[in-house]
């Protein structure tokens, strides 16, 4: 790499040898920084003022070496930490984009269009073929295969339009005379999303991506770019005597090489859908996966009127209010009523009551057991047939029963049936971080941020997490603060500020970690939810490691963070360790009573590996057991995952059976151990 009129700059006080490629502080000392980040540096610098993008810097830095944005972006922050411009003055982010250096005005003697430039990277010849952007799609059919999927990107003009096999179903136009028969369009332009993305060798964006263009009069070109698809499929549905007008738009040359007309009756809506997918991919010469076409998100149902009810359930979904919940409830309760195996309907109303908030609770007339019962109940009929979306909230489950290793399996039969849908690898993504794959996860994240460009306040929290996985405190801290606490959201900002306040403690950042501690105190509040303590985290964040949740409440117990509910500790007792806790627990069987809330019989049954049968009152589950640093956790079906502290009771004896307290955070039980 040959450099052009190679100076030393000076960046807020840390001198920049450009030759050496050396950072030194005020005082002549070294200023760390690894090989790899002074190569991004050394490249933004060459490129002062100029929007770098990251595909430029990835080919630059690990040319012919696929690595994922994380790498870049750590990077970026160990820049920015090294020559102390948090505040992204010198070193800025372009949003979606890549990154800008703008040269300080009062650089010594150097004018900022004499900033060295590397040959071929100042001016990018526009014939010159650039390539990054990798993405792992995880298929898992009976066998499980993991392939990279590169996506080549040119210039055209003043836009780049990638030339691989892509395309995005721009949303549907509905022109039926009724405004309420938009579900049928919108679920038009869903369900060919879904079975395109399940052509082999083509990239398809997700539906919720293309559906922000809806009505955007953008040019195709730049829809094209800013989705990162070659080609945009866009059409129009009339409902009576259903009509689809559809063409395929080539964005590179903004030539239509397809367009055809479909008309039929309502009853042969399957079949005018399975006309368009293939004569789009027989345009785009590519060839359809052999056998019948897959229907989990179109409905997996054989009668249109079922299915027709099933869209109108999602449309009024959307809307995301209590009213809308209840009709979406409707709906649903109709498609099935009409076809019982239903799986998608079944698993869409499983989601409805997993959601479900006090307010929706209250309009759907429920009360918190009824909604658990309609939960599971309906995820037992959708298991019959499963679909994406019985996949999706299964692994939701089985990650808080600490089952993570049953959650990603689940995920990676979801993904084989619509790699289109970027939830599921947000959810793989999760879980993996919790199975103790941090890395893996973050992959995965970058998975659905290809097929669903953009930032989220979630996903800012799942790349926090998988940092903070992985014991890279500065990075998580970077994703962390993008969550804003003000959202509406609680679930982001719970999640996120447990995290933030532990990586900022373990990067003895203690009155930032004081703050953090200090909004989560409110946000715990406003829920009533008491005050943070270390039973909740151990709660929510359900690792399978633990190493990883010995991080977590480590950094939580530096910050400050209580071990237990103000209150809780009982008097006369003696708090146990967590050797002594196995010794007593695991293996032996136990006879005493819950005490709190209500007043029952106790009794559990432990296995040498953790299985546990246990009764209280009349009820009988079976679950697991395993301690966790010092407490004793458990995870039953519909229980989820609950921790507590365990005492020994001075004043207590065998006969009364009370030599041991366990508590956790609701409730209180007393035992003793009888074998």
């Amino acid at each position: 790499m040959n450099l052009v009129n190679p100076p030393s700059l000076v960046l807020n006080g840390v001198e920049f040898d450009f030759d050496a490629g050396l950072l030194h502080g005020e005082h002549g000392e070294d200023v760390p920084l690894r090989p790899q980040s002074l190569a991004v540096l050394k490249h933004l610098v060459a490129n002062a003022n100029r929007v770098v993008t990251k595909e430029e810097l990835l080919d630059a830095v690990w040319p012919g070496i696929a690595v994922t944005e994380n790498s870049l972006s750590q990077c970026i922050s160990e820049i920015r930490k090294a020559i102390g411009d948090e505040k992204q003055s010198l070193l800025k982010t372009v949003a979606r984009r890549g990154y800008r250096f703008v040269p300080e005005s009062q650089a010594p003697g150097i004018p900022h269009d004499r900033y060295p430039q590397v040959h071929g990277t100042a001016s990018p010849d526009q014939h010159e073929t650039k390539s990054r952007r990798s993405l792992i799609f995880l298929s898992a059919a009976l066998a499980i295969v993991a392939a990279v999927a590169a996506f080549i990107w040119r210039p055209t003009f003043d836009t780049e339009v990638p030339t691989s096999l892509s395309i995005a179903v721009l949303p549907f136009a509905n022109l039926s005379e009724a405004e309420e028969q938009a579900y049928l369009a919108n679920g038009f332009a869903d369900d060919l999303t879904t079975e395109l993305a399940r052509v082999p060798g083509l990239f398809v964006v997700s539906r919720n991506a293309a559906r922000a263009y809806r009505n955007s009069g953008l040019p195709p070109a730049k829809i094209a770019k800013e989705l990162g698809v070659r080609y945009l499929l866009e059409g129009s549905v009339r409902r009576d005597e259903v009509r689809i007008n559809a063409h395929l738009v080539d964005a590179s040359t903004v030539g239509q090489i397809w367009a055809e007309r479909f008309e039929g009756p309502f009853s042969d809506v399957f079949k005018l859908q399975d006309q368009v997918t293939g004569q789009i991919v027989a345009a785009l010469q590519l060839k359809l996966v052999p056998g019948k076409a897959n229907l989990a998100v179109s409905g997996d149902t054989d009668d249109p009127e079922a299915y027709q009810a099933f869209r109108r359930a999602i449309e009024a979904r959307r809307t995301d209010t209590p009213s809308g919940t209840v009709e979406a409830s409707g709906y649903l309760r109709q498609a099935l009523a009409l076809d019982a195996d239903f799986g998608a309907a079944a698993a869409e109303l499983a989601w409805l009551h997993w959601d479900a908030d006090d307010a929706r609770r209250q309009a759907l007339g429920l009360s918190w057991t009824e909604i658990d019962d309609e939960l599971y109940g309906n995820l037992a009929i959708a298991a019959g047939n499963p679909s994406p979306g019985y996949y999706q909230l299964i692994s939701e489950l089985l990650v808080r029963e600490h089952r993570s290793d049953e959650a990603v399996a689940a995920l990676q039969k979801a993904i084989a049936l619509d790699p289109s849908d970027s939830w599921t690898y947000e959810g793989l993504s999760q879980a993996l971080i919790f199975n103790g794959r941090p890395a893996e996860g973050r992959t995965f994240l970058d998975a659905a941020l290809r097929v669903d460009p953009g930032w989220t306040e979630w996903r800012h929290y799942q790349a926090g997490l998988a940092a903070f996985g992985q014991g890279r405190y500065e990075e998580a801290v970077a994703q962390l603060e993008q969550v804003d606490v003000r959202s509406p959201n609680p679930w982001t900002k719970f999640y996120g500020l447990h995290v933030l306040v532990a990586a900022l403690a373990h990067l003895d950042r203690l009155p930032e970690a004081a703050s953090a501690l200090e909004q989560l105190r409110g946000l715990l509040s406003e829920r009533q939810e008491g005050q943070p303590n270390l039973l909740i985290a151990q709660q929510f964040f359900v690792y399978k490691r633990p190493e990883d949740i010995v991080r977590l409440l480590d950094g939580l117990r530096k910050a400050g963070v209580s071990e237990l509910p103000a209150g809780m500790e009982p008097e006369s007792a003696e708090r146990m360790n967590g050797v002594d806790i196995a010794n007593l627990i695991i293996g032996h069987e136990l006879t005493g009573r819950q005490v709190l809330p209500d007043v029952l019989a106790y009794h559990a049954l432990i296995a040498t590996d953790g299985s546990v049968t246990r009764r209280v009152g009349e009820e009988v589950v079976t679950g697991r057991m395993w301690v966790q640093g010092d407490s004793l956790c458990s995870a039953y079906p519909r229980k989820l995952t609950g921790c507590g502290a365990v005492f020994r009771n001075l004043s207590g004896t065998p006969g009364a059976a009370n030599e041991y307290i366990l508590l956790p955070r609701f409730k209180r039980y007393e035992f003793s151990v009888t074998k």
